[in-house]
């Protein structure tokens, strides 16, 4: 089953860390070297605006808060080697409508690029903040640092007032990564001290309820399958020992909320009980920095400091075949970052008609892989699917 890369967009003159495309939109989020934040869109692969002026380092993780109920507010969250994180909200007043254009047009006709407005800054990690990641509510904002530490946030309805409701320091080394289950509230970290470990709210309190132990290295990312039933969990992580492993929850006991995984063992704490369901077949020949779970066909991507892109299918409960393999995807340099993302349409090129953010979609709900690398570029890729 072969890989095609279908567009590269040099974005950037240094590496980019991260990826994020909005879960509604067709938007992607950069996080780069250069101290700032750029956004693109996905029908034209054109920037629409530039974060940048609020940061003094590298930025290293961004997260689109998820839209919910009557909430129309775009907001994004950033993640800054300076030790804060950044909340910007789009002007709704000036975005982009024409899908052809780059930005918006301001009142002498000239094309600029979107305006955001920057509303926050958090402060309180004592180093670098690696990661950032939206509750599947938007309820709750989760950053982690080199300092060791997990902090959880809450915004208030302007998302411009911000308060920590728990800073969690059961890990023992550098804190890379942060990701929410897609249904609960259930927060999971990945550090440098080897290990995943579960967060869950218990009667006010933000409790460790799982640490999951089986890497033999720093753990660089982990992200939850889409696809799982209701009170089912699984996550993949991906390690600097050249592995990716698949996950799954075989219990859980203790007080938890309603709409959480059921429990009858409601005087104990709360604990999770996650057990290794497989190692993917191993390809990588160096430290693995990226994977990331997709919610529509359920296939893994990976890459890592080889420069390899692998695309893996489940083809039994536990058994994992690789399906496409692709050599230097970002020729020489080192690839940071791979996320899924809808494949939106195409739209016409600028002058021409078409809608930014119309939700067209190409037939069978088709999907492309967006990565960043060392080269500043942002590749996309597709799976061709041989029937």
């Amino acid at each position: 089953m072969p890989i095609k890369q279908v567009h590269s967009i040099p974005a950037h003159v240094d590496r980019i860390w991260n990826l994020a495309p909005h879960p509604t939109l067709p938007l992607l989020a950069t996080a780069t070297s250069d101290k700032a934040a750029q956004i693109y869109s996905l029908n034209t692969y054109f920037p629409v605006a530039q974060l940048d002026g609020n940061h003094k380092r590298s930025i290293r993780s961004v997260s689109w808060k998820p839209k919910t109920g009557g909430n129309s507010e775009v907001v994004l969250a950033t993640a800054s080697f300076d030790g804060t994180v950044g909340i910007w909200i789009r002007d709704n007043d000036r975005f982009v409508q024409d899908v052809g254009s780059t930005g918006v047009i301001d009142d002498s006709g000239s094309i600029g690029l979107e305006e955001w407005e920057f509303v926050a800054s958090l402060e309180g990690h004592e180093n670098e903040v690696k990661g950032v990641d939206w509750s599947c509510e938007g309820t709750y904002l989760a950053s982690c640092s080199r300092d060791k530490s997990v902090w959880i946030w809450e915004a208030d309805e302007s998302n411009e007032e911000f308060e920590c409701l728990a800073v969690l320091q059961d890990h023992t080394q550098d804190v890379k990564h942060v990701a929410w289950h897609p249904n609960e509230e259930l927060l999971a970290s990945a550090s440098y001290d080897d290990t995943i470990r579960l967060w869950r709210e218990d009667d006010d309190d933000w409790v460790c309820s799982g640490e999951i132990i089986g890497h033999r290295s720093t753990v660089w990312c982990i992200d939850f399958d889409k696809m799982t039933g209701d009170g089912e969990a699984r996550l993949v992580s991906c390690s600097a020992d050249e592995t990716v492993r698949v996950w799954s929850r075989q219990s859980m006991t203790g007080k938890i909320g309603s709409r959480d995984f059921p429990s009858t063992f409601r005087s104990d704490p709360v604990s999770e009980n996650w057990q290794q369901e497989a190692i993917l077949p191993q390809r990588h020949s160096g430290p693995i920095y990226a994977v990331s779970w997709s919610g529509r066909s359920g296939r893994i991507v990976s890459v890592g400091a080889d420069g390899l892109l692998i695309v893996y299918q489940e083809v039994n409960k536990g058994e994992w075949v690789v399906i496409a393999e692709e050599e230097d995807a970002h020729s020489v340099f080192e690839i940071n970052t791979a996320v899924w993302s809808k494949k939106w349409k195409s739209t016409a090129p600028h002058g021409q008609e078409g809608g930014a953010e119309k939700d067209e979609t190409n037939p069978d709900n088709e999907e492309i892989i967006i990565t960043g690398g060392d080269d500043g570029n942002i590749n996309i890729w597709e799976v061709t699917i041989q029937k």
